[in-house]
């Protein structure tokens, strides 16, 4: 009779910790970088009379292209993961998928090390700005605690997330994106223009 208490007992203890644990993950730790991305490459814009030289003209042009690139394959991979979701209908319980997260997270690593480039040819200030988004992002994704940078991360870590969480992850997230990159083409044009 004790032996049945005790594993009784024990799988209370599970079933109650597993509870606690499910409840913790509740709402995801997600910070949405999209905004702090998008007035970087606006400042970057505005100031660029500021730190360009004549010298700088064809790194900054080429950096700012590398920088676009990658920034496009992280939006276009991002958007396709986003649309797949609603195309196949998935209710809002998170689906785990570590392969496509590490896909995600990991083409952000590229587009940190190509904001470093660009930052390294800018002003203090600017330099500044972009150190500290740089370690945001990398703070995040290196957390010791899990940590997002969007909602389709978190749905892909397991996690709980709305539909509509997921439908802004999809529009204002990936719209934000898509004007960063639309805005460090025009910075091209307009290097272009001073050679």
């Amino acid at each position: 009779m004790d032996l049945i208490k005790r594993i009784c007992c024990c799988l209370f203890l599970i079933i109650a910790t597993s509870s606690v644990t499910f409840a913790q993950m509740g709402k995801a730790p997600v910070t949405d970088i999209t905004v702090d991305i998008l007035n970087w490459v606006k400042h970057l814009d505005s100031g660029l009379d500021k730190y360009y030289t004549a010298d700088k003209s064809r790194d900054l042009y080429d950096n700012f292209g590398y920088l676009k690139q990658e920034l496009t394959e992280y939006l276009n991979d991002r958007k396709k993961l986003s649309d797949s979701l609603f195309r196949n209908n998935v209710k809002q319980t998170g689906k785990a998928d570590p392969v496509a997260l590490e896909g995600l997270r990991k083409k952000m690593t590229y587009v940190m090390g190509r904001m470093r480039d660009v930052t390294d040819l800018t002003n203090q200030d600017l330099r500044a700005e972009g150190d500290k988004l740089n370690d945001k992002i990398y703070n995040i994704l290196t957390s010791d605690q899990p940590q997002y940078l969007s909602n389709l991360e978190a749905f892909l870590a397991g996690y709980e997330v709305t539909q509509k969480d997921i439908a802004i992850d999809g529009s204002a997230k990936t719209q934000r994106l898509a004007e960063s990159v639309n805005l460090i083409t025009t910075i091209q044009a307009r290097i272009n223009r001073k050679k």
